[in-house]
């Protein structure tokens, strides 16, 4: 059998032509209770209903799907010649149909959520966007669709898989119907198989000690910030406050930059970025912004992104090229980068009572390994003469994590810019390249992890920016939690900061992976979650304290992803179910009872619930139980 790649299906949203027909195995054995049953007879009564003359009734299965799902029917007999069994997955923007005939086995993906898919016919706008069809030969008895976490929709036929298709958006409900003749007597009967739910066992283990955390944040856009109404700014603090995202990376003033700093907050100089048809939405400073972050007990980071022409010098060293792949013909200054850091630390100590926690060497900017060199070690100097001994430096970050392991290997070639190096740090914007396989980036984030050699690792800027998967869904949010989870597991990440917190973006689907929050002008302006994003963040933040330390918590089932952290008095444990089945949890270990457990998935928003005595986590769903109980 030819096997279809897909990547090649993603990029393909026609039927898939001359292949062989697929041999099906013998009809398995199904095991686990009947769901409900349905049956439909072509020639039967036709079906209520407005709109639908002489339809042959549906059968709607009454329940919400989880974010990941497996279902499967099972056919009393073979399929009838010229019948074809409709399974119809909806959700709030797309769904999809998987058809079953005598010989033929079909998947089709649409949108319907906006007037720019109307084509003129059909009672609603839409488009179908993908369809995948492919034949079998055999007596094909179940059905089994499966919605997973690579972002895929598989069909299996008699427990064989017949196709694949990428999903990107969500699905929550199904229903099925009987295309066939009104005039023959075609009788299609069957049942819809219970879920499963499956045994799993957590045994934390705290004699097993790894990082110590320091918290979770973003970069804010001031002039995002700055539209939000009075009653829109308290709520603002009020969500940053519950979601614990109390680190502050300043998204760095770049080449408006003027040498005596005056500018470094007008929000007059605010530049466009290139995220579609904005309006200036970043690269300038609030230091009241600041200093309510200090207030409610967070801290700042600070470092430029591309430097002035005044802070930059000729490079006439050997031939470098950046990771855009262009030459490199300008350098920063150390000196002048050093001076302005040590500037902007004496600003925000002013403003706030207390200077940035961190400050780093320049943002996605590439430089030759001599001048990273030379900026950690004058940045050093100038911050401990200046009285600054106490703000840490990280490394440069680069875009992509693989980018980031050749800074840090170029790094500790030169001892003295290395041992000036307080936390290594990078963006992993090429986790994007695995969104449907992230277990082939785990390769990547080791590599990362012994190139620095035992420096703590901060995970400075996590989103999703490829257009290819700007999709507002639960299932990308996902994805982006189970990125969360190998930071803290492979690389000991003790920060996780999202791209932005707040911004303000036109094309709604680029600010639904970029941002946490974004303002409502329709509402006040008061900001709202762009998509599932800050949830499943939240998933983390919420129950995961600055001075907590990272403790073993081992999983009998690998779709389990857990993680456990204490600091003496609160104890927390993440579940995070990738699995496609329920996981029934066991948890030894624990060393207080648990006096709170929150649930996070398709449906919940971060859910206080009591602490049952069966723990059970949902496909697709996050479950965190805690000692403390969140705001």
């Amino acid at each position: 059998m030819r096997q279809i790649g897909l990547l090649a299906i993603f990029l393909c949203a026609t039927s898939v032509w001359g292949q062989q027909a697929i041999l099906l195995p013998p009809p398995p054995t199904i095991p686990g209770p009947v769901a409900t049953t349905f049956r439909f007879v072509s020639n039967g009564p036709r079906g209520p209903g407005w709109s639908r003359p002489n339809q042959i009734a549906r059968k709607y299965f009454h329940e919400n799907l989880s974010a990941l799902f497996e279902r499967t029917l099972v056919l009393d007999n073979d399929m009838p010649q010229g019948a074809t069994l409709r399974w119809i997955f909806t959700g709030p923007r797309a769904g999809f149909t998987v058809e079953l005939s005598s010989n033929m086995v079909r998947i089709s993906e649409r949108y319907y959520d906006s007037m720019g898919l109307y084509d003129g016919h059909g009672d609603y706008p839409q488009k179908t966007v993908r369809t995948v069809e492919r034949q079998y030969i055999g007596n094909a008895r179940t059905l089994t669709v499966i919605a997973d976490s690579h972002l895929a929709v598989r069909v299996l036929v008699n427990g064989k898989q017949v196709m694949e298709a990428p999903l990107l958006f969500d699905v929550t409900r199904h229903q099925l119907m009987l295309a066939a003749p009104r005039t023959a007597h075609d009788v299609v009967a069957g049942f819809l198989v219970a879920p499963q739910v499956k045994m799993a066992v957590v045994t934390i283990d705290p004699r097993q000690v790894f990082q110590t955390m320091i918290g979770f944040g973003g970069s804010p856009s001031i002039p995002a910030y700055d539209e939000l109404s009075a009653a829109g700014k308290r709520q603002y603090w009020q969500i940053l406050k519950s979601y614990n995202l109390l680190i502050s990376r300043e998204y760095p003033m770049g080449e408006e930059l003027k040498p005596d700093m005056s500018n470094m907050t007008d929000v007059k100089d605010a530049t466009p970025h290139y995220y579609g048809d904005n309006f200036p939405n970043s690269e300038v400073t609030s230091f009241s912004y600041n200093k309510h972050i200090v207030q409610m007990g967070g801290d700042t980071m600070y470092e430029l992104w591309a430097l002035p022409t005044w802070a930059t010098e000729p490079y006439h060293g050997p031939s470098v090229v950046s990771a855009w792949n262009k030459p490199i013909r300008e350098v920063a200054n150390p000196e002048e980068y050093a001076r302005i850091i040590v500037e902007y630390c004496r600003k925000e100590e002013a403003a706030t009572g207390k200077p940035p926690l961190i400050v780093g060497l320049e943002n996605e900017v590439d430089q030759p390994p001599a001048i990273f060199d030379a900026m950690a070690i004058d940045v050093r100097k100038a911050l401990d003469e200046a009285g600054f001994k106490q703000v840490k430096i990280q490394m440069a970050d680069a875009p992509f994590i693989y980018e980031g392991t050749e800074r840090a290997e170029n790094l500790r070639k030169d001892p003295a810019a290395w041992n000036d190096i307080n936390y290594a740090a990078t963006h992993e914007y090429d986790f994007q390249q695995f969104m449907a396989n992230l277990g082939m980036y785990d390769a990547r984030l080791e590599a990362m992890y012994k190139a620095i050699a035992g420096k703590p690792f901060l995970a400075t800027e996590i989103c999703v920016n490829d257009p290819r998967y700007q999709e507002p869904s639960y299932r990308i949010a996902f994805t982006a939690g189970q990125l969360y989870y190998k930071n803290l597991t492979i690389l000991n990440a003790e920060m996780i900061l999202y791209c932005w917190t707040i911004l303000d973006v036109e094309q709604p689907t680029f600010a639904s992976s970029r941002a946490l929050l974004a303002p409502d002008r329709t509402d006040g302006w008061i900001p709202v979650p762009t998509s599932f994003q800050l949830r499943v963040l939240g998933a983390y933040s919420r129950h995961i304290l600055r001075g907590m330390k990272r403790v073993g918590a081992a999983s009998s089932d690998p779709n389990l992803l857990t993680t456990a952290f204490l600091n003496g008095k609160e104890e927390t444990l993440v579940m995070m179910n990738r699995g496609v089945t329920a996981r029934k949890v066991t948890i030894h270990g624990a060393s207080d009872p648990w006096v709170q457990m929150e649930r996070t998935g398709l449906e919940e928003v971060n859910a206080d619930s009591a602490v049952p005595a069966q723990i059970v986590v949902q496909p697709g769903e996050i479950v965190v139980l805690s000692t403390l109980k969140a705001e």
